[in-house]
Parts: C-alpha cells; sequence; structure tokens
C-alpha cells in the first residue's frame, strides 16, 4: 500500500488529496461549527519538517488545519516515537493542553508545506458564552481525543495481529464504504511505514500480520482498496475491543 497522497508545493496551495487520511478522532461533526470556530483563527504557515509544537511546551492555543499534511506524535522516555495520528484539512489538534494549561504530551511537525489556524483559548472563552454549541463542539474534541488515546493503551496489550485489526476497525469509521454484499471496502491510502507507526510494530510485522489476515479471509485485496469480509470477525481478533 503506498499513500498516494497529493502534497502541496511551496506556498500551501490549496489542495487536499483524493482521500482523506487524516484520523476520524480529529474530526468535526458538524462543518458549520467547525467554520464558526476557524474564523476565530490567524493563519500559520509550516515549511515541512518545521515543528508547530514540542512535547512539554506549553501554550493558549490549538490549531485547525487549512492545508498540508502534519504528524502528531509522543516520545517515549526511550527516546522511540509513537504516532497517535495525522492531520490534514479540516482537523483540529492540540485543544486538550490548550485548556488544561499543562504541557503537551506529544510534538506537532509539518509532514508537507502546511498552513494551520491558530485559535486562542480565550477566543473560545468569548465566543462561548454567547454561542454554547461552541463549547459542546470543544468538548466533544478533547473526548475524542480521549478515545484515541484508549485505542493506542489497548493496541499496546494486545499482540501484533490485535493491533493492526484494532487499527482497522479504527480506520472503518473513517473510510469504511459499505458494499452490496454486505463487506466493508476501506479507502485507505497510509503507506505501510504509516501503519506501522501508529500500532508501534516494524514495516516487516506490518506487511506479515496483513498478509496473515488476508490469508485468513478476514481482510481481501480489491485493487488498491482492502474489503473486510466482516467487521464482527477483525472485531474478534482485536479482542472486541472498540474505543
Amino acid at each position: 500500500m503506498t499513500a498516494g497522497i497529493s502534497e502541496p508545493g511551496p506556498g500551501c496551495a490549496d489542495r487536499s488529496p483524493a482521500v482523506s487520511t487524516t484520523s476520524p478522532f480529529l474530526l468535526t461533526e458538524d462543518p458549520s461549527v467547525a467554520d464558526r470556530i476557524a474564523a476565530l483563527g490567524e493563519p500559520r504557515r509550516y515549511r515541512a519538517g518545521e515543528f508547530v509544537y514540542r512535547q512539554g511546551s506549553t501554550s493558549e492555543y490549538f490549531y485547525q488545519v487549512k492545508c498540508g499534511r502534519l504528524r502528531l506524535y509522543l516520545t517515549r522516555a526511550d527516546g522511540s516515537e509513537r504516532v497517535l495520528s495525522y492531520a490534514e484539512p479540516g482537523a483540529g489538534f492540540g485543544e486538550s493542553t490548550c485548556f488544561d494549561g499543562l504541557p503537551r504530551y506529544a510534538s506537532c511537525v509539518a509532514i508537507t508545506d502546511s498552513e494551520v489556524l491558530a485559535i486562542s483559548r480565550q477566543a473560545i472563552v468569548d465566543i462561548g458564552r454567547r454561542r454554547p454549541e461552541i463549547l459542546l463542539e470543544m468538548t466533544r474534541r478533547v473526548s475524542r481525543k480521549s478515545r484515541l488515546f484508549a485505542m493506542h493503551i489497548a493496541a499496546d496489550g494486545l499482540p501484533a495481529r490485535g493491533r493492526v485489526a484494532l487499527l482497522f476497525d479504527h480506520l472503518v469509521e473513517a473510510y469504511g464504504v459499505e458494499r452490496p454484499d454486505g463487506s466493508v471496502g476501506l479507502r485507505v491510502q497510509y503507506s505501510l511505514d504509516e501503519l506501522s507507526l501508529m500500532v508501534g510494530v516494524t514495516r516487516v510485522t506490518m506487511s506479515r500480520v496483513l498478509a496473515q489476515l488476508i490469508e485468513d479471509d478476514i481482510v481481501r485485496r480489491c485493487g488498491r482498496q482492502l474489503v473486510l469480509p466482516s467487521l464482527d470477525a477483525l472485531r474478534r481478533v482485536a479482542g472486541d475491543y472498540r474505543p
């Protein structure tokens, strides 16, 4: 599997990939509310490889992606990294530490030239007095991030096969398309390296586990698309855990 992502050139032209690879836990449910939140932000541009923020820093801002692609990850005590998610246009990130005032638990770096909207805590507090739906959306976003962390914690307690199944179940929420025969097509365009980093296994292990899942008919290949014949069968492999 290859990422197949259209990358913005210098200046961050507003071009989106054909298939988004943003985590479903970073997306809003109501675009109109997201637009009102975005209107409060000030644009900031980052070149590929530039950090939006680093683990351990503090800030009164959170962000919404206007264009580009960013990686959110945490660095463990042994120096290894765990990718939490990727963010593309429409995704919000950094809300939790913006509102609790504590050091950030993860870093965010631009993978491609990117533009984000920086939104201050005070701007949300001010508009929230008049528009409670804004506060409700912020609460929902923080709750969704908690579920994302729950998935990663659960994955750490599973063997590689269970981790990969849990990740695919997570991706179904964003990219699953029901097919006429009742199966679900997964329009995922993450690379094997990216999938590996999200569940803490090597690329070789990811490739091996995916091959086993295909052999066991838990996953099928259909061109560039992965097809899941039975979500129940997939979730049994993941230990029946759902974030």
